[in-house]
């Protein structure tokens, strides 16, 4: 079932870090041209060396691994760097309360502290200061877990955090977790995945030991129970940019061909990630957020994984329920479930696709997510003019070319608004669909958008579909409010620079 990534080895209890995803997986950060020239590149390995004559930002790794860790319920975050790296974890706490309490989970602070490492610690060190934070967080919140997240800064003067953690564990009740997301160790933001699975895999999934009863035959009993229950078990591995919404969607549709579902990693209990190797089958729905993470467990636990499909869409809904369901031979059950759900949405749909047909729509965002959401309004009879990626790597190529649409325009950089935004001026789509910090531009260019993701409408499964669809319609119904932010306020961006062409600024690295 993992076949994208079953010729990659991990060995995670013999690094303190992961390895970078240029070494690990060849992922691309720059390109602008068609997906067929794309995939080409990828495969021959021309992608992977292209770089920009001009970069405008880009995004951090230590802001997606807190993202992560930060989410488990009952632990305190510590972050070790200079003040700047906490400047958007306010947001970070409001996110987290909001999906705590859509799943309906207690209400919970976001603890989070810091130990503000200034000029002298640069020359000095800053251990003595990251050893009385967590300490103090012990004594203070006595949590479950305590989580280290190094920043670029100790990572660079080489602050030795790991050390840090042997000296202090058997001092403390809570787990202490290292989380190595220095940013300048990869281009790749998404690598911050990486660092956070990697710190978990290592310090906080340990299986439970099973307890002996003293009645003859009991444990026996438990133990048939339980290996039936595991039999019948999918993990979801949830993502931070899917809501409550999704995950209720996507348990709903196991449920209904007889498997018991089960969401994490993401704002689960250290009790809970305990027993994340208790299922038959992991089931991914971001190969970018989860092939390390899945790798592992396979390695550990001999979990197979589903890796290649995100259910987004008619079609990859179709493809994820029946790939889940031939693993557990279920097919019969998996054809009546999508026979039923095709026919009551297609009704649905009917008078949308009459509002959208021949409309332009772009989308940007992560590399799966965008290909996916894509396809599904190239379905719906939307001429689709390119779509934008954060990256991309090995885990898009059969994708890019499932898109049938070899000539698509199709950029690759994170954090690059002015390019993106020389393609939209050029491209002029009726609709954007992007990720939520390039939403603010694209209105001043007057364009109708709105999010890729978000927390409180549903993406995903068949009843995503059906929203994403009226999200579309809605949008287009009522543009007066990107008319009047683009007739009244301007970008800082010269028309120079909207008369270039965008491959213009890609150029291939060069290695000294």
């Amino acid at each position: 079932m993992g076949s994208y990534a079953d010729s990659l080895s991990y060995h995670y209890l013999g690094a303190d870090a992961p390895p970078t995803r240029e070494e690990r997986i060849g992922a691309c950060h720059a390109f602008c041209g068609s997906c067929g020239k794309l995939s080409g590149d990828i495969k021959s390995g021309c992608a992977q060396l292209q770089n920009r004559k001009f970069s405008q930002s880009g995004g951090c790794q230590l802001t997606l691994a807190v993202g992560i860790v930060s989410s488990f319920t009952n632990v305190v975050m510590i972050v070790h760097s200079p003040l700047g790296c906490c400047s958007n974890f306010v947001g970070n706490s409001g996110l987290r309360k909001t999906m705590r309490v859509s799943k309906g989970k207690p209400n919970e602070e976001f603890v989070w502290l810091h130990t503000n490492m200034d000029e002298l610690d640069v020359v000095q060190g800053g251990i003595d200061k990251l050893r009385k934070a967590v300490l103090y967080a012990e004594k203070e919140y006595h949590p479950d877990a305590i989580i280290i997240a190094n920043g670029c800064v100790p990572g660079i003067i080489g602050d030795d955090i790991d050390s840090l953690v042997g000296e202090l564990r058997n001092q403390i009740a809570a787990k202490i977790v290292p989380v190595h997301c220095e940013g300048f160790k990869s281009k790749y933001v998404a690598s911050g995945y990486d660092s956070a699975y990697h710190g978990v895999l290592k310090y906080l999934i340990e299986p439970p030991e099973k307890e002996n009863s003293a009645v003859p035959g009991a444990n026996e009993e438990r133990e048939l129970k339980d290996k039936y229950r595991i039999s019948r078990t999918v993990n979801i591995f949830n993502v931070g940019s899917n809501s409550n919404g999704d995950e209720v969607e996507l348990a709903r549709l196991l449920s209904a061909i007889g498997l018991i579902p089960k969401v994490l990693p993401l704002h689960a209990s250290v009790e809970e990630l305990a027993h994340i190797g208790e299922a038959a089958l992991n089931v991914s729905i971001c190969a970018t957020h989860d092939d390390y993470l899945l790798g592992h467990l396979k390695e550990r636990f001999g979990t197979d994984y589903l890796i290649d499909t995100l259910p987004i869409g008619i079609r990859n809904t179709n493809q994820w329920i029946r790939k889940i369901a031939a693993y557990f031979h279920l097919e019969e059950e998996a054809e009546k479930l999508i026979a039923f759900e095709n026919s009551e949405l297609d009704k649905a749909l009917e008078p949308l696709k009459t509002v959208l047909a021949g409309k332009k729509v772009f989308v940007g965002g992560g590399e799966t997510r965008i290909l996916t959401t894509a396809e599904f309004f190239y379905s719906l009879g939307m001429e689709l003019v390119g779509v934008k990626a954060h990256n991309v790597d090995r885990f898009v190529e059969d994708m890019l070319e499932d898109m049938k649409a070899p000539e698509l325009l199709i950029e690759v950089g994170a954090g690059q608004p002015a390019e993106e935004l020389n393609l939209l001026r050029k491209l002029k789509p009726d609709l954007y669909i992007g990720h939520l910090n390039a939403n603010g531009w694209v209105s001043k260019l007057g364009i109708p958008n709105f999010p890729l993701f978000g927390q409180s409408l549903n993406y995903m499964g068949y009843s995503g579909a059906f929203e994403l669809a009226r999200k579309a319609v809605k949008v287009l119904k009522n543009t007066n409010f990107v008319k009047n932010v683009s007739a009244n306020i301007s970008l800082p961006l010269s028309e120079s620079w909207y008369g270039k062409d965008p491959r213009e600024n890609i150029k291939e690295a060069v290695n000294y």
